[in-house]
C-alpha cells in the first residue's frame, strides 16, 4: 500500500511541475498587456504554446483559459485547462475534465523570473508564491511511474507552497481499473525535490478489483486468485505533520475478501506449503489499530477437493499500523485437521490440530502446540509437542 501511495505523490508532483511551469512561461509573455483584469483563450496554433505542449506532452481543449487580474502591486492568475491530457512513455497517464491553477505574482517577481528564466533557463523558486492546483475528475494511470529512488543532488534552499487536489478520480495501474480516489497534499516545491508537510488520500477499490494485486506484495505468496472471489476496501490514510520525528501518520479502512484462493511459495519451517481455499478475510482499522478474522480451508491432497468445504483455519488478533512499513503483529493462528508434509519428502506427512501465537514485525515470536492426530512415514510416531521460535520477515537494514 505504501508503494502505491508514494507512487500517487510521484505522478502529482510531475504535474504540478508540468501545470507550473507552463503557466509561467505564459505568464510573463502576456505580462505586457495586463490591465484591470483580462482573459485569454490559450491559442494552441501559436507557436510558443504549441512548443511548450510538445515539450511538457501536455494537450488540452482550445477553449481553456488563462485570466490575469492586475492589483495594486500584483497580478492574480488563474489558469483552467479543459479536457486536459498528459503522456508519458507515449501512453497517457492524466486525464482529467478541468484542471485549475491559482497563484499570485508581483509585478517585480514576474519581471525577475521572466529575466532569469530566459537568461539562465532556471526559475528562481522564492520568488513564487504559493500555488493551488485542483484536478477535477482525473484519470491516472501509474504504470510507468516504478522509479521511486530519490535524487542525490542537492534540493537547495529556494522553495515553494504548492497545494494539489484532486477529487472524484480514477485510479489505474496499466488496464487495471484499482478504484476511486480523491487527495489533498501540501508541500514545499525545490528544484529537484519535494518536502511533504501533510497529505490524505481515500481509495475506494472497484468493483472487480482482483485480490493477486494485494498478494503481489507479499513475498511468501505465490497466487491469490478465486474464480469466484470478491475483494472490497475503502481506506483513508492521513497525515497532517509530516515533518515531525514523531509518527503522526492516521490509517483508517476496510478490507474484505471472500471466496478465493492462496498458494503460498513457502511456509516458514520445511514443510510444503499446500493452498488455503475458500479464503475470506475481513480486516477493520480505527486510527492505526487493525482487527482481522482470517478463514480458510487448508487443502488436504489425498481427500477430494468436494468434501473440504469447512474452514479448518482461523487466523485472529490485532494488527497495529503506526509504523505502516512495519507493522506490529499480534495473532492467534488455530487449527483442525491440518494436512502437512515433509518438503524434502511429501511421503513423511500427517495430520495435526494446532494453535500458534504470533507476534512483533521485523522478527517474529512464534509459540504454540502441535496435537498429532496422525502421522505417516516416520520412523518415529509424531507425538504432541509445543514450541517456540522466531521467523525474520524483514531485516534491520532492508530499506
Amino acid at each position: 500500500m505504501n508503494s502505491l501511495i508514494r507512487k500517487i505523490f510521484k505522478t502529482f508532483f510531475s504535474i504540478a511541475i508540468t501545470f507550473f511551469l507552463f503557466l509561467i512561461i505564459v505568464s510573463i509573455s502576456l505580462y505586457v498587456y495586463i490591465g484591470k483584469g483580462l482573459e485569454f483563450e490559450i491559442n494552441k496554433s501559436n507557436s510558443a504554446v504549441a512548443s511548450l505542449s510538445k515539450q511538457y506532452n501536455i494537450d488540452f481543449d482550445p477553449s481553456s483559459t488563462i485570466n490575469l487580474v492586475a492589483d495594486t502591486d500584483r497580478v492574480d492568475v488563474y489558469l483552467l485547462l479543459k479536457n486536459v491530457t498528459i503522456n508519458k512513455s507515449n501512453e497517457s497517464f492524466l486525464k482529467a475534465n478541468n484542471a485549475s491553477l491559482r497563484t499570485s505574482l508581483s509585478y517585480t517577481n514576474i519581471m525577475l523570473l521572466g529575466s532569469n528564466l530566459f537568461s539562465t533557463e532556471k526559475i528562481l523558486y522564492s520568488l513564487i508564491d504559493s500555488i493551488n492546483i485542483h484536478l477535477n475528475e482525473p484519470v491516472l494511470n501509474i504504470k510507468h511511474l516504478n522509479s521511486l529512488n530519490s535524487t542525490n543532488s542537492s534540493k537547495g534552499s529556494q522553495f515553494f507552497p504548492l497545494s494539489i487536489k484532486a477529487d472524484n478520480g480514477i485510479l489505474f495501474d496499466g488496464d487495471l481499473e484499482i478504484g476511486q480516489f480523491s487527495m489533498e497534499v501540501d508541500l514545499n516545491q525545490f528544484e529537484n525535490e519535494s518536502d511533504i508537510q501533510s497529505y490524505s488520500i481515500h481509495l475506494e477499490s472497484h468493483k472487480d478489483f482482483p485480490a493477486d494485486y494485494i498478494g503481489q506484495f507479499f513475498e511468501a505468496v505465490a497466487l491469490l486468485q478465486g474464480e469466484n472471489e470478491t475483494v472490497y476496501f475503502d481506506i483513508n490514510i492521513k497525515d497532517k505533520e509530516v515533518t515531525t520525528p514523531e509518527n503522526t501518520q492516521i490509517l483508517n479502512g476496510i478490507l474484505r475478501v471472500r471466496d478465493t484462493k492462496m498458494d503460498l511459495e513457502r511456509f516458514p519451517v520445511e514443510l510444503k506449503p499446500e493452498p488455503i481455499r475458500n479464503l475470506n478475510l475481513d480486516l477493520n482499522i480505527i486510527d492505526n489499530i487493525g482487527q482481522i478474522n482470517f478463514l480458510g480451508s487448508v487443502t488436504n491432497p489425498k481427500v477430494k477437493l468436494k468434501l473440504q468445504k469447512n474452514p479448518n483455519l482461523q487466523i485472529t488478533g490485532s494488527i497495529n499500523f503506526q509504523e505502516i512499513l512495519e507493522p506490529y503483529l499480534d495473532l492467534t493462528v488455530n487449527g483442525t485437521g491440518i494436512y502437512f508434509a515433509k518438503l524434502e519428502n511429501n511421503n513423511l506427512n500427517g495430520i495435526t490440530d494446532l494453535r500458534v501465537s504470533i507476534s512483533g514485525k521485523n522478527v517474529l515470536d512464534l509459540a504454540g502446540e502441535l496435537n498429532i492426530k496422525k502421522s505417516n512415514g516416520f520412523l518415529v510416531p509424531l507425538t504432541n509437542s509445543t514450541f517456540e521460535t522466531q521467523h525474520t520477515i524483514k531485516k534491520e537494514n532492508d530499506e
